[in-house]
């Protein structure tokens, strides 16, 4: 009897499932079936250019599942509270093995009482489902990160005599579960953010300004615009523009020393976490006046580099004041009252402050701004390059 019982049921779905794949659908998952008596299981896979965080939280969403997952019209917290709304809410559901919910298959259906199994977070996740009074599903979604994202694998498995109801309509609506699922997940693309807590150093790639400006203007000089628009600081993203238009003009010729810089190499610098600019000043006020001087001599580069936006609002005011003759011009700080960073250069480890500046202003005005970019003494680059600015208005 038992024999002809299962022979029944193998025949039955045998046709169920043919008849269920014949119809033609289309899904970006890896999906995998698997059928014996009293036996059933299947597997779906899908890889999403997010974190496992951002997906976490879309499946960890229970009030969520209506929309994107098949055969469930509601899911609601088995709870006892007295509040009637945390019967309808799952803000104080707690997320734990064996924490039980009410799931609702079909709008006319009863709810039936399902569970929740496992909580590994950002790993795994897994429920047992109850449809109806003679079927239930255990439902596993595991995580695993990728380079590109994350894989996202869901095993549906069933066991009993009505065990064939996992895979009926496997093809047109189960199958597309993930698919559904990449619809509810937070835009949030995988990136590698190069910081460390506590001023610990780390390791960033590392190109001078001017190899940057050559690098993109020559890109542009082809017809692609996407190196100088992905340039990150706008001071820097306006002189490659710059540069870009006064290079066509030319006759599409880089400047001797953009040439130079195109053979330059990237290479992996130390970074160390600084506090603001605020710690190379004994004070706020001299870093205010210190940006105020540099701007009113044509240098307002220091001013868009200021993180703080509360100094640079500061400046911006002070300035606007000076323009409008209410307030005079404050001294620049004294280079002595600032901690200043190494000055020393390969060519001459000796060579004092004046001779530094002396040269340096020299090879800027002939339009040599490396070396005076590598320099990490903030002060220092700011007084060289407005002296730069004032030489080259004296000689028009």
């Amino acid at each position: 009897m038992l024999l002809t019982i299962a022979t029944i049921s193998v025949l039955f779905v045998l046709v169920l499932f043919i008849w269920d794949t014949s119809s033609g659908y289309e899904t970006q998952s890896n999906i995998r079936s698997f059928y014996r008596p009293f036996y059933a299981q299947s597997s779906v896979s899908h890889e999403y250019l997010s974190t496992p965080a951002a997906i976490w939280n879309t499946l960890t969403a229970l009030d969520g599942y209506s929309s994107w997952f098949p055969h469930v019209s509601r899911l609601l917290p088995d709870v006892s509270t007295q509040r009637y709304v945390h019967r309808f809410s799952f803000d104080q559901f707690p997320l734990v093995p064996g924490a039980r919910f009410l799931l609702r298959p079909n709008s006319w259906s009863p709810f039936y009482n399902s569970r929740v199994v496992v909580v590994d977070e950002n790993k795994e996740i897994s429920f047992d489902l109850k449809y109806n009074p003679f079927f239930r599903e255990y439902v596993v979604f595991s995580l695993k990160p990728q380079p590109h994202g994350t894989t996202v694998t869901c095993v549906r498995t069933s066991r009993g005599l009505f065990s064939f109801l996992s895979l009926w309509g496997f093809s047109n609506t189960k199958s597309k579960t993930l698919d559904n699922l990449g619809f509810f997940i937070s835009d949030e693309k995988t990136k590698e953010r190069d910081h460390e807590k506590n001023g610990a150093t780390t390791q960033a790639s590392f190109l001078s300004r001017d190899a940057t400006i050559a690098q993109a203007v020559q890109a542009g000089l082809g017809g692609n615009m996407d190196m100088i628009n992905a340039i990150p600081d706008k001071p820097t993203r306006g002189l490659a523009k710059a540069t870009l238009i006064q290079t066509k003009r030319k006759g599409g010729s880089l400047p001797e020393h953009l040439q130079k810089a195109l053979s330059e190499a990237p290479a992996d610098v130390p970074i160390k976490k600084q506090p603001g600019d605020v710690s190379l000043f004994s004070n706020q006020g001299e870093h205010i006046a210190y940006l105020v001087n540099l701007t009113l001599d044509g240098n307002d580069e220091a001013l868009n580099a200021v993180p703080d936006r509360v100094i640079r609002g500061k400046t911006k005011a002070m300035l606007a004041k000076i323009k409008r003759g209410v307030l005079e011009r404050p001294p620049m700080p004294e280079t002595s009252s600032i901690p200043a960073t190494s000055t020393e250069t390969n060519s001459d480890v000796q060579e004092n402050e004046e001779q530094l500046i002396t040269r340096l202003v020299k090879a800027g005005v002939d339009g040599n701004l490396d070396e005076i970019n590598a320099l990490e003494n903030k002060v220092l680059r700011g007084k060289i390059k407005a002296a730069i600015v004032k030489e080259k208005r004296a000689k028009k």
